[in-house]
């Protein structure tokens, strides 16, 4: 009997690693998610400036508290990307949409490896909680009132 709370109790605590560990992949796999998502805003956005034929198209500029300022674009046919670390560099359209493309492919590349970790997790919690029903059923039929 007290092997089996001993066993119930380690299940219980592995279960609770595992679940901690999904949760943080979950929350990996949100912000991966708003990452691409804003990575191919960027792109669209850029694709659709390739077909403006206006020479200085009107843009609102955001500026907070969904505020905007009207403004021109002055060059249309450069624009200025992020590359990480607080730096950005100018790339002529085609070559910044070709750079947020490979972006997006890594950052598909990394949701998916999450989802199949966050898969093999939750797996593995299935088989914890089924090891513990069956140790919880089994300390049931062991159970006997005595008289």
């Amino acid at each position: 009997m007290a092997e089996t709370n001993e066993q119930l109790e380690r299940l219980a605590y592995e279960y609770q690693l595992l679940q901690a560990q999904a949760q943080l992949l979950a929350q990996n796999l949100e912000l991966l998610t708003l990452g691409r998502n804003e990575f191919q805003a960027v792109k669209e956005t850029l694709e659709e400036l390739k077909k403006v034929e206006e020479g200085n198209p009107e843009i609102l500029v955001p500026i907070g508290a969904g505020s905007f300022l009207k403004a021109r674009i002055e060059d249309k046919e450069n624009a200025i990307v992020s590359v990480g670390a607080g730096y950005a560099i100018e790339k002529n359209l085609d070559d910044a949409i070709a750079y947020l493309e490979a972006r997006i492919k890594e950052y598909d590349e990394a949701i998916a490896k999450n989802q199949e970790a966050l898969k093999k997790l939750e797996g593995q919690l299935g088989e914890l909680a089924k090891k513990a029903q069956e140790l919880q059923q089994k300390q049931a039929m062991n159970f006997s009132v005595k008289k």
